[in-house]
């Protein structure tokens, strides 16, 4: 990065457009490297220096692009109506946008929607957002924007909107088809079907679930996937004395430990 920066600095005619889609991508890669690792400042900071590099390129597709994660990092930590704006802003290239992008920015004012308890504009986005990515093709900016992984927001939707029933039907079918490559977020639905799974009560689905969300947030370093394992914990407290329970605490309780 200090490479590519140096670069955007110095670099003119012809070749700085070039330069400039480089250093959008590598930016944004790196301010999702930190939201997923925890470090939501630092996602954000490198998520706004890609925007100032993708205003300046001028293609509406990266600068769309560029609004959604915003979005994306400003819903998760909890300003959804700041959230809710940057996707609407991005949609205003909605005509110039391929179905992939176009569906990762309509998943995302959903999720912003849902998060402030709008139900008939969240169910509205994830609809069309499903079939932006059926549409889908190749699209290198929003390759992974699959039905599976919509299907996946949606069910997270649905748990902001109080559906947790729907919302484990829907993770289900979004794990039943899921791009193997995509390991991080399959981690990450898998730890929010756990959490519907303990609205429910259903101790056994919420247990197989959160051991998988483990196993893989081991594997691959994932903070998002531990955080939503320990937002899980206290809807586990009723069965706490069960010893898979039990044994999922201490695993948790130590990974705590370790990371912090």
């Amino acid at each position: 990065m200090p490479l590519i920066e140096q670069m955007c600095r110095e670099a003119y005619g012809p070749l700085r457009q070039e330069v400039l889609r480089v250093g959008a991508r590598h930016a944004e890669f790196l301010g999702w490297l930190h939201q997923d690792t925890g470090r939501t400042d630092e996602a954000m900071r490198w998520t706004r220096l890609a925007m100032e590099y993708a205003q300046e390129l001028g293609d509406p597709m990266v600068i769309a692009y560029m609004l959604q994660r915003r979005s994306n990092i400003a819903t998760e930590t909890g300003y959804a109506g700041h959230g809710a704006g940057l996707a609407l802003a991005a949609l205003r290239y909605a005509s110039e946008l391929s179905p992939r992008v176009h569906a990762v920015v309509l998943r995302q004012l959903a999720n912003s929607k849902a998060s402030l308890g709008e139900v008939a504009e969240s169910e509205r986005a994830i609809e069309q957002a499903l079939a932006a990515a059926d549409r889908g093709d190749d699209d290198d900016l929003a390759f992974y924007c699959t039905v599976s992984y919509i299907e996946m927001e949606a069910a997270n939707c649905q748990v902001h909107l109080e559906r947790p029933a729907q919302a484990v039907v829907t993770y289900e079918k979004s794990l039943r088809h899921w791009p193997a490559v995509q390991e991080r977020d399959r981690g990450l639905c898998l730890a929010r079907l756990a959490t519907a799974n303990a609205i429910l009560e259903y101790v056994e689905g919420a247990h197989g679930a959160a051991e998988q969300a483990l196993g893989i947030a081991h594997r691959t370093g994932s903070t998002r996937i531990l955080d939503e394992l320990y937002r899980l914990q206290p809807r586990l407290a009723r069965w706490r004395k069960l010893v898979d329970v039990s044994e999922l605490n201490r695993e948790l309780d130590l990974t705590k430990q370790v990371t912090s």
